[in-house]
């Protein structure tokens, strides 16, 4: 009996201890890129379209520096048939230096230079002012999405390299 009791008791203090994961989310992006390093047939100057759709799972890794990595799953594409899947948001708060809020995609395909097929992750980061974001959590109104000024941008990356960049001109958040 005694041991049953402790078993409880320790499960009792586990669960309370170790929050279960929050509630998921899920958003939809569209966003506009004004490429400023290009690569193949994307040349800077040119303006790129993108969307992602994505579902937070309730799941929230924090780390150093006040960062909360929230997993999620959806997909990213950019309008040249590029795209992956979306298995992250980052959100960085408290940290001295600017608040950060980035899409993460991964598995990404359809980018091809001179015959080199591309692999790599495509990122949209946003960076604000210390205390621009409310907290650690994804944001789900269009206007704590829009006060991140301070820096906008995209990354598609290849072979450890930024294959092709560019600033976040637009970008429009639905989270129902």
């Amino acid at each position: 009996m005694l041991r049953a009791m402790r078993s409880l008791l320790a499960l009792t203090l586990a669960s309370a201890l170790c929050p279960g994961p929050l509630s998921a989310q899920d958003c939809r992006i569209e966003f506009t890129v004004a490429v400023t390093q290009g690569a193949g047939g994307i040349r800077p100057g040119q303006t790129l379209t993108g969307q992602a759709a994505f579902r937070t799972t309730g799941q929230e890794l924090p780390g150093e520096a006040g960062i909360t990595v929230h997993l999620a799953t959806g997909d990213m594409t950019l309008d040249r048939g590029i795209g992956g899947d979306v298995w992250a948001i980052v959100t960085t708060f408290g940290n001295p230096v600017a608040d950060l809020l980035a899409l993460h995609a991964r598995d990404v395909e359809g980018f091809t230079v001179a015959g080199l097929r591309y692999a790599g992750p495509m990122t949209i980061t946003l960076y604000g002012r210390p205390g621009t974001l409310a907290g650690t959590q994804v944001p789900t109104a269009q206007p704590a999405w829009d006060a991140m000024t301070l820096r906008r941008r995209f990354a598609l990356h290849a072979q450890g390299y930024d294959r092709v960049a560019g600033d976040v001109t637009a970008l429009t958040v639905t989270c129902p």
